[in-house]
């Protein structure tokens, strides 16, 4: 706590404290010798008086220095700074930034008060404090970070009001994205005493991740770091959802599908509650749960959707201290058996049916039912695709295709940019020029083929040369079920023959051929995705379809085209960008409706031929949201979750005695001074001009009655 003065010219009086310095060795007595070498008491009685008065006389001289710096100190008027903010006069003005701590922990409550009033209350009690050529700027403490006033403004009454609207919000807390553009808004003002005043309620969560990344003490010394905590040192006993999902890729209607959630006790104590599930707003389900302090309980029940499209599932538990994390929401697409269109190779030379899509067909319907399966298999020659509508179909195979007609080709590129997915896969007859010029080159920004095909290579007939697949995208769900070993490996397959091909910029590599090539090549397209695999599903080029790990790959690389179109189900955090690509053609609106119920018209931005790209930010609150696409010959609805950061809840305090850097104001109600106050000693200091005057009284009326104090002059033998 550093020294200023209101007056340091006074301190040129400190020379002055040589005068009793020079007074004590001037008069200082020099005892007289006395002749009485037989007295001896005589002579210990004068050598006793000699050490006492030099004892006295010290005393004195310290007592009188003292007395002579209390004065000259005490007409310096010292100020006892508690910041940093020394190199600026004591009368200079000040500029602040008040970063306020809005995040969901925020909506706690301690003593029945809501801890984000509590911290709005003491924002405007730092801004009451604000004189009329001080500045200040208002940041939000939510992620990732709301910077309300770019600049520094004279305004008190906008300030106030801007914080009296600021509202809590479902989103974590980012202390690097608020306190950062703070500093760089305070540096270039030298003339000014400068801080930041950060409102939270210090949870561990937040701050030590801050600490351990950014070093506090590289922050310009000058700049006041001044901490205001809220909510008490302890954290209040908190239970939350903090994950809710599905534990299959697709849900069918009609089917059973298991529903899992985990619920946390952040409390210190033995805790029992119920856990409601929810679907579409009607209770299905009630499953009590009791959890030790600290303990995670992982929750699974089973689900059954009757109707097709978006449906809101909701896990609940009963209110607490905090109600942002007793609620977690799930955006689940319910579909129908999925009907799949396989466009059929060419006959053979006697114009006999081939059997290139039999190993296909039997993995995705073996017996060929039309209920109780997951996939309705249709099978088109691509003369006869031409006049059937593709919408109705998930996904579309080209087995070993030859040639498209180019109405067929035009309406793929339709039906994937609004959201079908196409899955080629490449043959004998598959002719490079023809894909790359047609489905690539032809097509502008439409294109349909995520690879250019270069030339095939290896030799299915002799079979001399194996290759094996590798590096697999275990992030992917065609690979993703593979990262157990107990689910087998694929690149125990053989593959003989395939094509050379050279991805697009924005293509992804899902699996490579043992020499490095590429062998599946996936790109979003539109709404939709294309995938390109360089060899034949059958058994003319590999053995793959006679492993066990084939089967699974197929049907995960369908779900995972199924479960992908569109917006992600749960993958969202308060305030994320919602963004989409769609279909131009026949778009009349999009229109967003919020948890809450009110509609929102989506901005629309062109991307080019045919294409648009609608976006949104106006996903603060945690809920369900549904997106609503209207065309002119159909609608299409999609739904989304929001949900709070699962750390959020973990309430548990930062000890303020490990934040370095910050000064730390905390106060108790009706105990000792009030906000305003410490505030001012930060900004200003404490004057100690008076208390030293108290001192110097003191101490002067110590000196009278020590110098005027009788000696006793008895001396012991």
């Amino acid at each position: 706590m550093p020294f200023s003065f209101g007056h340091p010219w006074f301190l040129t009086a400190l020379a002055s404290v040589g005068i009793p310095l020079y007074l004590h060795l001037y008069y200082r007595k020099t005892p007289v010798k006395r002749d009485f070498p037989s007295l001896r008491l005589i002579r210990l009685s004068n050598q006793t008086l000699l050490n006492r008065s030099r004892l006295k006389n010290l005393i004195l001289l310290m007592m009188r220095i003292f007395m002579i710096l209390l004065l000259t100190f005490a007409l310096a008027r010292p100020f006892l700074s508690f910041g940093g903010n020394l190199s600026v006069g004591n009368g200079a003005p000040s500029a602040f930034v008040i970063v306020l701590d809005n995040s969901m922990s925020m909506g706690a409550t301690h003593h029945g008060i809501s801890l984000f009033n509590a911290a709005k209350a003491r924002a405007i009690e730092i801004l009451e404090r604000m004189g009329p050529n001080d500045k200040a700027s208002i940041i939000l403490l939510n992620d990732p970070g709301t910077v309300l006033f770019p600049q520094l403004t004279w305004d008190k009454v906008d300030l106030k009001e801007s914080i009296r609207n600021a509202g809590l919000t479902a989103a974590g807390t980012n202390l690097y994205g608020a306190m950062l553009p703070a500093i760089k808004m305070l540096m270039p003002i030298r003339s000014y005493k400068r801080s930041v005043y950060v409102i939270s309620d210090v949870t561990k969560n937040s701050w030590k991740p801050f600490l351990d990344a950014y070093d506090l003490k590289r922050v310009d010394s000058g700049l006041d770091l001044v901490l205001v905590p809220v909510g008490g040192e302890t954290a209040p006993p908190n239970l939350a959802i903090t994950e809710l999902s599905l534990r299959t890729p697709v849900v069918l209607k009609g089917r059973s599908v298991p529903v899992q959630a985990t619920v946390v006790n952040f409390g210190s104590h033995l805790q029992k509650t119920v856990l409601s599930i929810f679907i579409d707003g009607d209770k299905k389900l009630e499953i009590p749960v009791e959890l030790q302090p600290g303990e995670h309980r992982r929750v699974i029940a089973s689900c059954t959707f009757a109707a097709e499209g978006v449906s809101h599932v909701r896990a609940n538990l009963p209110a607490d201290a905090l109600v942002f994390d007793d609620s977690r929401h799930l955006a689940v697409k319910v579909l129908a058996p999925q009907k799949i269109l396989i466009l059929r190779p060419p006959p053979d030379e006697q114009g006999r049916d081939t059997p290139d899509d039999l190993y296909l067909r039997f993995a995705l319907n073996p017996l060929n039912r039309r209920e109780q399966t997951s996939f309705i298999i249709e099978r088109r020659s691509p003369e006869e695709a031409v006049n059937v509508p593709l919408t109705p179909f998930t996904a579309v195979l080209l087995v070993n295709g030859r040639r498209l007609p180019p109405e067929l080709v035009k309406s793929l590129g339709s039906y994937v940019m609004g959201g079908g997915n196409l899955l080629i896969i490449a043959g004998s007859r598959t002719d490079p020029n023809w894909y790359n010029t047609n489905l690539i080159d032809n097509m502008g920004s439409g294109y349909l083929l995520p690879a250019r095909i270069v030339k095939r290579l290896g030799n299915a007939v002799s079979k001399m040369t194996a290759y094996q697949l590798t590096d697999f995208d275990v992030g992917h769900p065609s690979f993703r079920l593979f990262t157990n070993e107990e689910n087998g490996d694929p690149g125990r397959a053989h593959i003989f023959e395939f094509f050379q091909v050279e991805p697009n910029p924005r293509a992804l590599v899902l699996a490579k051929l043992s020499h490095g090539l590429p062998a599946i090549v996936e790109e979003p397209r539109g709404q939709g995705r294309v995938v390109l695999i360089t060899f034949p599903l059958d058994v003319s080029w590999s053995d793959w379809p006679l492993k066990p790990t084939f089967l699974p790959f197929l049907h995960q690389t369908l779900f995972g085209l199924i479960s992908r179109g569109g917006l992600p189900a749960d993958s969202y955090l308060p305030g994320s960008p919602i963004s989409m690509m769609l279909r131009e053609e026949g778009l009349k609106k999009v229109t967003l409706t919020l948890p809450d119920g009110h509609l929102r018209d989506m901005p629309i931005r062109h991307e080019g031929p045919g294409l648009i790209t609608v976006s949104t930010t106006d996903t603060d609150q945690a809920g369900f949201y549904q997106l609503v696409c209207e065309w002119s010959d159909h609608i299409w609805k999609q739904g989304f979750a929001v949900n709070p950061p699962a750390e959020e809840s973990d309430m548990e305090r930062m000890p303020t005695s490990e934040i370095p850097r910050f000064i730390t104001l905390k106060q108790r109600p009706g105990i000792g001074e009030k906000l305003g106050e410490k505030v001012t000693l930060v900004r200003e200091g404490r004057e100690v001009g008076v208390p030293l005057l108290w001192a110097l009284f003191i101490l002067a009326f110590s000196e009278f009655l020590f110098a005027n104090r009788p000696s006793s002059r008895a001396v012991k033998p």
